[in-house]
């Protein structure tokens, strides 16, 4: 079927580009037209806060909840308490009232409203508003902030806080992509010597994610869609975008090089890389769509995000590329003498490829791959056309007195020294792995956002005015089962003494009943930021001591009952903690999940019991290093001024178990082209150690390559402010750095040499019970590699398999 695809979007290769076109166009209308919405909403199923939230609502609220608008009379300039300073101030907020969306405003000076330091220069205004989270615009955000016009001519700093001040932070991450864009192409320029191939992974890429981004963005209007979603999904879908075309254009020049017309070539590049592209994305995929197993709205939208734009670059992958690829044809040929041999009869390709050959050995060349032009990974060991027996040698053989080089040089000394080399490996990651032994859950506040956002700026102001917990409140919503005759009702009183009376606990609010009577709600202030563990063990404080004892009776003979009363603890800090506990409860069962898709699409994929469970173990390895990376920099601070952060930041348990999905199907990327290169050779010898070599000799260099161009995309990344995102680009970048390197390079093939033919074994009711696959076949005009003479016979049942 791919080769089918391949041909067709070949054949029409104007019209395919001008579909994906179009596709883009209206999609960005679209977003031009309905807005790209995020939400930073954390809806928890079946949790306490959520219970809370849920009995809320039969409040009359605004749909925004209670806004704040800080408000800050500097040094200099005369305390908000003055009579000049409050005409101004209430100027302001009758100002702000007459504001689209805005129901209600309340100063400072209201008996219900957010209250004056005690210095009396800083206080803020209550806004309400008729939209929610995920609606509030930067358009709103100015309006508000330049309605209080009155209040900043009479020297009162204005700042948005709250959701109205998340709107007005929300940035691009433009720079991010661009500065990643760039290095792939300084990499991808290198590395095919032409500037035209290396500008093709770019548009590719590029195209399809802007695609994504699109649907992501149209997305939100559906469901909430977290800000570090679509940051997170830019940041994965150009890196695999990218690295996706990379190894189908390595492929491309292999064919052009060898004769293939440029249509064939196309049309073969879709049916071979083309499919090993299709089964890396697919495991991407599935690896994210275990984060449903989490059982939360956030996971599922994380995970929606980057599924779709790694969908979106397989399909451009699969159909914009082979239009492209037909579009420039013999410009992308490595060299001119490549455009000859496209030109020229495949008689006279063969001849030209054999002098080639002799040529680059006299000159110490060698093969194809080790001249330093990139290679397949799995293709160049997968196919041996039978009418160019010269034109294409066996990966990782050179001819005789000839010396390996580059990956080939590493492979022989791998193989060689397999229990050193495993050691080694393992030691370097478990070092790096140490910390992640203290990683622990935490939650992000506004405090860890840069300095000089709005964000920021009024988190301080409120915090150095009110306390740190004013920055966010608990809010305790119990549900009564009679109807309560006033605030003075015992029930309620009693409640509201022994929430004043909590260890950790600076102010309660008046309680406030609905219009029915049986619901009552109480704000409650920690004395501590909403990031602090101390806040986060006040909530469970309050669930599992202060609001049982409250809501229990005790009956004359001294038996002890209960009112009735059902009392919940919400919040955006109480939400965060019930977070962390439900993925604390819920990683085991995704990384299991994780883990038996991966060895499962291997086992199919390859045939192979060992190498399955081998490459799902040594996944973990990787992941095992980024994740103590990530305690290291973000957990203990190291190093974080030189990524932008004032200190450590706690982690969100999101950003973990994320990156384990991620992480995971990238891993099967390098996977794929690396075993689909030894497993072909050790059909066509049967020499386990020989096929190893060979096989990392034909994918070193492309893998690392395409690692290389992933990582610096990662890595661009770490200038957003977001704390979250940078989180990303470490702990991305540190795995796909060491999955390339230390576990492809060094501890697969050293294990694969150490387990030997055991590497294949497959029993015979798996072999019967498995598919037979092929991923390097390209169809019609390649074929698969013979077993050479006198080589071992394939095991049962792989055959063609390869």
């Amino acid at each position: 079927m791919l080769l089918a695809v391949g041909r067709w979007c070949a054949r029409r290769p104007k019209r395919t580009a001008a579909a994906w076109l179009l596709l883009l166009v209206a999609l960005a209308s679209a977003v031009g037209a309905f807005g790209s919405v995020t939400s930073e909403a954390v809806t928890i199923p079946g949790s306490d806060s959520q219970s809370a939230r849920d009995a809320a609502e039969a409040f009359d609220d605004a749909a925004s909840g209670r806004q704040p608008v800080v408000l800050y009379a500097p040094a200099g300039a005369a305390p908000l308490t003055s009579p000049g300073q409050r005409r101004a101030v209430e100027e302001a907020a009758r100002a702000v009232e007459g504001v689209d969306h805005v129901v209600a405003v309340t100063t400072p000076y209201d008996a219900a409203g957010g209250g004056l330091s005690a210095d009396g220069r800083t206080g803020r205004l209550t806004v309400e508003l008729d939209v929610g989270g995920r609606d509030i615009t930067p358009e709103t955000t100015r309006a508000v902030t330049d309605a209080a016009a009155p209040a900043t001519r009479a020297g009162i700093e204005v700042t948005a806080g709250g959701d109205l001040a998340a709107a007005a932070d929300k940035g691009s991450t433009g720079h991010s992509e661009i500065i990643g864009v760039a290095a792939a192409f300084v990499v991808l320029a290198v590395g095919f010597g032409s500037l035209v191939a290396a500008g093709v992974p770019l548009l590719t890429g590029a195209v399809g994610l802007g695609v994504s981004l699109c649907l992501i963005g149209l997305a939100g209007h559906l469901m909430d869609m977290p800000s570090a979603g679509a940051t997170i999904a830019a940041m994965i879908g150009l890196g695999v975008g990218i690295d996706y075309t990379l190894f189908c254009l390595t492929r491309f020049r292999e064919l052009l090089a060898a004769g293939v017309g440029v249509e064939d070539a196309a049309a073969r590049t879709t049916a071979g890389s083309g499919k090993a592209v299709v089964f890396a994305g697919s495991a991407v995929v599935a690896a994210l769509a275990g984060l449903a197993l989490g059982g939360l709205p956030l996971l599922h939208a994380l995970a929606l995000a980057p599924g779709i734009a790694v969908l979106l670059a397989m399909a451009a992958t699969l159909s914009l590329l082979p239009a492209v690829l037909s579009l420039l044809g013999p410009r992308l040929a490595p060299g001119a003498r490549g455009i000859r041999r496209q030109r020229g009869t495949r008689s006279e390709t063969g001849a030209r490829s054999k002098t080639g050959a002799r040529k680059g050995q006299q000159k110490g060349q060698g093969v194809r791959d080790d001249r330093g032009e990139p290679g397949e990974p799995g293709e160049g060991a997968a196919r041996h056309d039978q009418s160019e027996p010269d034109a294409r040698q066996e990966p990782g053989r050179r001819e005789e007195g000839s010396a390996p080089a580059g990956w080939g040089r590493v492979a022989a000394y791998v193989a060689s020294r397999p229990w050193r080399c495993l050691l080694a490996g393992l030691v370097l990651t478990g070092v790096l792995a140490v910390p992640a032994a203290q990683l622990t859950f935490g939650q992000l506040d506004a405090g860890d956002k840069a300095p000089g956002t709005a964000s920021r700026t009024a988190y301080d102001r409120l915090a150095d005015a009110f306390g740190p917990g004013a920055n966010g409140p608990l809010q305790v919503v119990s549900t009564l089962p009679t109807a309560a005759s006033g605030p003075d009702d015992t029930r309620i009183t009693t409640v509201t003494a022994a929430l004043r009376t909590t260890a950790g606990v600076a102010s309660v609010g008046p309680a406030q009943l609905d219009a029915s009577g049986t619901h009552v709600r109480w704000q409650v202030t920690p004395t501590t930021a909403p990031s602090d563990p101390a806040t986060a063990a006040l909530v469970e404080r309050l669930r599992e001591e202060t609001l049982p004892g409250a809501t229990a009776t005790i009956g004359t003979t001294g038996t002890t009952g209960t009112t009735g009363m059902v009392t919940h603890v919400g919040g955006a800090t109480a939400a965060q903690a019930d977070l962390n506990e439900r993925l604390t409860a819920r990683m085991p069962l995704v990384v299991g999940f994780v883990l038996a898709v991966a060895a499962l699409l291997l086992l199919v994929a390859f045939r192979s019991p060992v190498v399955a469970v081998k490459a799902a173990l040594m996944n973990l390895v990787s992941v095992a290093a980024s994740y103590g990376v990530l305690t290291a920099v973000f957990q203990w601070g190291w190093g974080a001024t030189l990524i932008g952060l004032e200190g450590p930041v706690p982690i969100p348990g999101y950003v973990p178990l994320l990156m384990f999905a991620v992480l995971f199907g990238l891993a099967m990327d390098y996977e794929v082209f690396l075993l689909s290169a030894v497993r072909a050779a050790y059909l066509r010898d049967g020499d386990n150690r020989g096929a190893v070599i060979a096989g990392l000799s034909a994918t070193g260099r492309i893998i690392t390559s395409a690692a290389l161009i992933m990582v610096s995309v990662f890595l661009g990344y770490l200038l957003s402010d977001d704390p979250v995102v940078k989180m990303a680009g470490i702990g991305l970048a540190t795995a796909v750095a060491l999955d390339a390197t230390v576990v492809r390079g060094v501890l697969v093939p050293s294990t694969m040499v150490l387990l030997g033919r055991a590497n294949w074994w497959l029993p015979g009711a798996l072999d019967r019970l498995l598919p037979r696959l092929a991923i390097e076949d390209d169809g019609p005009g390649g074929t698969a590699p013979p077993p050479s003479p006198g080589g071992a016979a394939p095991l049962a049942g792989t055959r063609g398999a390869a």
